[in-house]
């Protein structure tokens, strides 16, 4: 699973940093017109206004994203809409279990097209910087209404900043690799058109809100910051997006099987066709059943049988020669803020062993889980800035490193995939497995002050916040929550973190890892 992964908490009242104030405006600005017409949120702290589940766009199933209805009436923004539907294995429900139990429940439904915005009151600062997030999932499961992801928090500490979320279409909701609907001209991965309409809809909304249309940032987290990356070189023109964040995640991940289908194949779709009754012949009577099927029964077919829809390769939003297009760059050229954590591979190869055969092997578990790594972050990572690097734009890097007892619960998860988000995001209360520490508590003030600082300004935030722009033969990678300032970062020379990132170490990787996950799988009964 690639993800990254993750709904509003209850935020403590009293306001504290940035000197804001903690009175409640005489205008709290909670209806705003959109190009829709009117919505009405809510003031959920004395100096944050909330809007939930305003629709973006609508689509029929397996369509293309269209604009919202127009309303004569004020939307109730007041709660999270459905997230979209979600395909959760037994490793995904793992995984949500790692984020406190986060997302296993939430009301699903195709009705999942919306946008959450968290924006400052009309007594602080107006015009601001604006933080697009993309939820990872591998474009399997997640939503934007995860705990974790509530803005509030970060709103409320750190002046010239909104917040937004948003759902997008998933698994064969989202990609379905149908034949009947392959085109030339036209893409089905569905879920990318949709981030694509979400950004537009941002852009052309949000000064409503007190928003800056011309300083939008994107950031994601695993699929979320693949996403982010695969927008970038399909908008290579791009004038809405100032700045990418990748946590995780960039389209050098598109080189692993198991995130990207080469080409349409009609196995899949018309083994889940036939499960369903609508038979084995890809023509447009079986398309049509299909759409005719009800959601959850498409949904639970394809769960039990281990049916797999993954973001197509299809040369229109998603490109089969990102090196070359890198090389000649082919991508949106806005500053990049990107990285990974230590042990991202931890949650690829411990926790799914675990749910497998209820143990771990000493050292080699943990072993490949440090092969993973290197092979789906930590190389990609630094292969994303080297072609940012080569066409001028400016780039910084992370390796995130921390753990705490609230966060990995588990002593044999260290700092791994997604660990980070919620000391991004300030939410790390929402999970309960521990108190959070001051270390904890430190950490995620600082790292939520370098993401803003990056956001408000991506040219030159980060410089200004005291990070040095990145080279990888220089102590210009932030190595944040490391052992040495836990509460903040030490620089290192972003070449020690990809020695082993050649053509021959990587490929010996691989075979290393293909003969000990055979040790590694439990023989079938």
């Amino acid at each position: 699973m690639k993800s990254g992964a993750f709904t509003l908490f209850v935020c403590l009242a009293t306001i504290f940093g940035n000197g804001v104030a903690t009175t409640t405006p005489a205008n709290p600005g909670i209806t705003v017109t959109t190009q829709e017409g009117p919505v009405s949120g809510q003031l959920v702290l004395p100096t944050v206004r909330q809007f939930l589940g305003i629709p973006y766009a609508s689509a029929g199933r397996w369509e293309a994203p269209v604009k919202p209805a127009q309303r004569n009436s004020t939307f109730q923004a007041t709660s999270y809409s459905n997230g979209c539907l979600q395909l959760k294995t037994p490793g995904q429900i793992e995984f949500l279990q790692l984020l406190g139990g986060q997302g296993i429940d939430i009301p699903e439904g195709e009705d999942c097209l919306t946008v959450n915005i968290w924006a400052p009151s009309t007594s602080r600062q107006q015009n601001t910087a604006v933080l697009i997030w993309i939820h990872g999932g591998g474009a399997q499961i997640g939503s934007s209404h995860l705990p974790i992801y509530n803005g509030s928090n970060l709103v409320r500490d750190h002046d010239d900043i909104i917040l937004v979320t948003f759902n997008y279409r998933l698994n064969l909701f989202g990609q379905p690799n149908a034949p009947q609907l392959a085109s030339t001209t036209a893409s089905q991965n569905f879920g990318y058109l949709d981030q694509t309409a979400a950004i537009q809809w941002v852009h052309d909304n949000i000064a409503a809100f007190g928003g800056d249309p011309n300083r939008i940032t994107l950031f994601g987290q695993s699929g979320g910051g693949v996403a982010g990356d695969a927008y970038a070189f399909v908008h290579p023109n791009d004038t809405i997006v100032k700045g990418i964040i990748q946590q995780s995640g960039n389209v050098a991940s598109f080189s692993q099987p198991t995130f990207a289908n080469p080409s349409v194949d009609a196995a899949t779709w018309n083994a889940l066709a036939s499960a369903v009754g609508c038979g084995t012949t890809a023509d447009a009577a079986q398309l049509t059943c299909m759409k005719a099927v009800p959601a959850q029964t498409l949904e639970s077919t394809a769960i039990s049988n281990n049916f797999n829809f993954q973001v197509i390769v299809d040369d229109i939003y998603v490109f089969s020669d990102y090196p070359q297009r890198t090389a000649a760059g082919n991508f949106l050229k806005v500053p990049i803020l990107a990285g990974s954590a230590l042990n991202d591979g931890d949650l690829l190869t411990v926790a799914p062993q675990l749910t497998a055969t209820g143990i771990t092997v000493p050292f080699a578990t943990q072993l490949m889980g440090d092969i993973f790594t290197e092979l789906g972050f930590t190389c990609p990572a630094g292969a994303s800035l080297q072609g940012r690097l080569a066409a001028n734009v400016p780039a910084w890097r992370y390796q995130y490193q921390a753990m705490f007892a609230n966060l990995s619960p588990r002593q044999d998860l260290r700092a791994f995939h997604a660990s980070e988000i919620p000391l991004v995001f300030g939410t790390f209360s929402t999970i309960k497995f521990a108190p959070p520490s001051q270390d904890e508590i430190g950490l995620s003030r600082y790292m939520q002050s370098a993401w803003v600082a990056f956001a408000r300004d991506p040219v030159h935030g980060l410089t200004n916040f005291g990070w040095p722009v990145y080279n990888p033969t220089t102590a210009s990678t932030a190595q944040l929550g490391n052992i040495q300032n836990i509460t903040g970062t030490v620089f290192t020379q972003g070449a020690l973190l990809d020695l082993l990132c050649t053509p021959t170490a990587l490929g010996a990787f691989q075979s290393f890892v293909g003969t000990l996950t055979g040790l590694l799988t439990p023989p079938s009964s």
